[in-house]
């Protein structure tokens, strides 16, 4: 289910030399690093510190599965924004909308849209309900 209520976070990204290839273009792989890196600040903005939820909870988050289309390049020096929502919650899972704009102003810019399926697992990768208490912080 869609959580209409969940706000979109964005995330500013500077396209630097060793995001791009020999032609300049920022290499496929590396939208999934600014995606990982949007939703890392995102979730440390709600309170949430993977370090701290390994440390204490005794859970962790991994990429159970991405989806990624890519629209347009973006090149060398160029500022993009990572647009980033929740989606769907489940037990022990989180979905993500991720999409990354040159101008998020303009949907017309976008360069790559992905669905990112996050679980929740215990230390010996067992799948494991979201604590109450992480839950709580992200849905606030």
């Amino acid at each position: 289910m869609i959580d209409a209520m969940q706000p979109t976070f964005y995330y500013p990204v500077t396209v630097f030399y060793e995001d791009t290839d020999a032609a300049g273009v920022v290499y496929h792989a590396n939208y999934l690093k600014f995606m990982e890196r949007a939703r890392t600040i995102f979730l440390q903005q709600k309170g949430i510190r993977l370090s701290d939820i390994i440390a204490q909870d005794k859970v962790q988050f991994l990429v159970r599965a991405a989806s990624i289309s890519y629209e347009r390049p973006a090149r060398l020096e160029q500022s993009l924004t990572v647009a980033t929502k929740i989606t769907k919650f489940g037990r022990a899972s989180m979905h993500f909308k991720q999409n990354i704009f040159i101008d998020v102003a303009r949907p017309e810019t976008l360069v790559c849209s992905g669905d990112v399926v996050i679980v929740c697992t215990d230390l010996q990768y067992k799948p494991c309900a979201i604590p109450e208490r992480i839950l709580g912080e992200i849905k606030e």
